[in-house]
């Protein structure tokens, strides 16, 4: 017996119900992936922020390097200017020991004046050696004690 429905059966196909199905999972995909999203543009912004504070400290570290450097040659500047001839007497004086280890016979006179200066107080040792760093300059005293280092 054929049955005679007034009624027509809904016709179903296999893409009719995929939609709802699709929609679902679409949802559920943006549920997971906006906190994902969130998480990615929030570590992005941090990136971005630890950066410019780089680039603001390595600025700020260029700026400083430039100031002391021109404040540096300000200060020989100055010192230069005002030096008049206490620079020149300060190489007299050091060059008379050099210049008589080559003199005939006064070679001993300058190993006798080393000698003495050993027997001096330490004070005086000091001062002399502060002498000499402030008439050239105590970055030249620290460069060349580098030097003679090896660093």
């Amino acid at each position: 017996m054929i049955c005679n429905n007034p009624i027509p059966a809904p016709e179903y196909g296999v893409i009719d119900m995929a939609f709802p199905i699709l929609g679902f999972l679409t949802t559920i995909g943006d549920l997971i992936a906006e906190p994902i999203k969130s998480w990615q543009q929030r570590k992005q912004a941090k990136l971005e922020s630890d950066l410019k504070i780089n680039e603001a400290k390595t600025e700020a570290k260029i700026e400083r390097l430039k100031t002391g450097q021109q404040a540096d040659i300000a200060w020989e500047d100055t010192s230069i200017e005002q030096s008049g001839w206490k620079d020149e007497w300060f190489t007299i004086v050091l060059s008379i020991p050099a210049i008589l280890c080559f003199i005939p016979g006064m070679a001993a006179y300058a190993r006798a004046g080393f000698d003495a200066l050993r027997q001096t107080p330490d004070w005086y040792q000091w001062a002399f050696l502060v002498a000499i760093g402030s008439s050239f300059g105590y970055r030249k005293i620290a460069d060349f004690m580098a030097l003679k280092k090896g660093d």
